[in-house]
C-alpha cells in the first residue's frame, strides 16, 4: 500500500532563507510502511479531534452568550414595559 504524505506538519516545515520551500520538501513523500500509514492517520484523527474540540468550545460560548443577552434583553423589555405604564399613568393624571 502506498500513500502520499506532506511529511511533517506545517509548523515543522523548513525553510530556506528567501521564505520558500526547498524543490525536494515540496514534493510529497511515498509512504509503504503499514506503521507510517497508521501514525500518520491518527495524526490526522488527532488534529481533527483537536479542532473539534475547540469548535465545541467555541459553540458552548457562542449559547451561554447567547443566553445572557436573551435574559438581559428580557429584563429590560420588563423595565420598559413598567415605564410606558408609569408614563401614561402620570400624562393622564397631569391631563385631569
Amino acid at each position: 500500500m502506498e500513500i502520499e504524505s506532506s511529511g511533517a506538519k506545517a509548523s515543522e516545515k523548513k525553510i530556506n532563507g528567501n521564505g520558500r520551500q526547498s524543490d525536494k520538501e515540496r514534493q510529497p513523500r511515498v509512504v509503504s510502511h503499514p506503521k507510517e500509514v497508521e501514525d500518520i492517520v491518527m495524526m490526522q484523527i488527532d488534529a481533527v479531534s483537536v479542532k473539534k474540540d475547540e469548535l465545541t468550545i467555541a459553540i458552548k460560548n457562542l449559547t451561554d452568550t447567547t443566553k445572557q443577552l436573551a435574559r438581559a434583553y428580557g429584563q429590560q423589555a420588563v423595565v420598559i414595559t413598567k415605564l410606558q405604564k408609569r408614563i401614561a399613568e402620570l400624562e393622564s393624571t397631569a391631563t385631569n
